[in-house]
């Protein structure tokens, strides 16, 4: 019985760590400056990034990603910084677009971009606005921000707004809560 009590609180824990974190943009532009929307209350930002890490959420590899898998983006944080990649199944050409937003500047370095394929940086280094198209392999780019509090993420596939079961984040392939979506920093 205890081991059961014990299993289903620290599911519930996480569950609500894991949706609290990925939210809506709509959210986060909502609350007063200097504070991070988590659930239904506001907490303070942390003051350096040292304080806070990504979410348990978005990091590791999506599970079900791999070249001509399920049409969508695939995002993930680890040790080496952020990862965007786009694929789908078949050879049909697909064009994936979309924007970053960074509350800290950052840096873009493609990955396997082709032909027509842009990843752009803003000039104060706060926006990445990418086009990817894509013939059923992998295109995509990885990321780097210095000590960002938030990232906002908007993305399209041949012109309409990803619905959420096209985007996958971290290795437990969670959906965000909406397009676009907001991954906050947590302490």
């Amino acid at each position: 019985m205890r081991l059961r009590l014990s299993l289903a609180t620290g599911l519930l824990s996480l569950s609500g760590l894991l949706g609290a974190v990925v939210m809506p943009a709509a959210t986060l532009a909502a609350t007063p400056a200097g504070t991070i929307a988590v659930g239904s209350m506001s907490v303070a930002t942390a003051a350096a990034c040292p304080d806070g890490h990504w979410p348990r959420s978005v990091q590791g590899v999506p599970t079900l990603f791999h070249a001509g898998g399920r049409a969508g983006d695939y995002i993930w944080h680890d040790a080496n910084g952020w990862h965007l990649r786009v694929t789908h199944a078949t050879s049909t050409r697909f064009v994936f677009s979309g924007r970053i937003v960074s509350s800290a500047p950052l840096d873009a370095t493609p990955v396997k971009l082709e032909g027509r394929d842009f990843v752009a940086v803003s000039a104060d280094r706060k926006v990445i606005t990418y086009r990817l198209v894509n013939y059923g392999h992998i295109d995509g780019f990885d990321f780097r921000t210095a000590c960002a509090r938030s990232l906002s993420f908007t993305g399209s596939m041949n012109g309409a707004k990803l619905p959420i079961t096209r985007i996958w984040l971290g290795r437990y392939n969670m959906h965000p809560l909406q397009n676009p979506f907001i991954v906050a920093r947590v302490s």
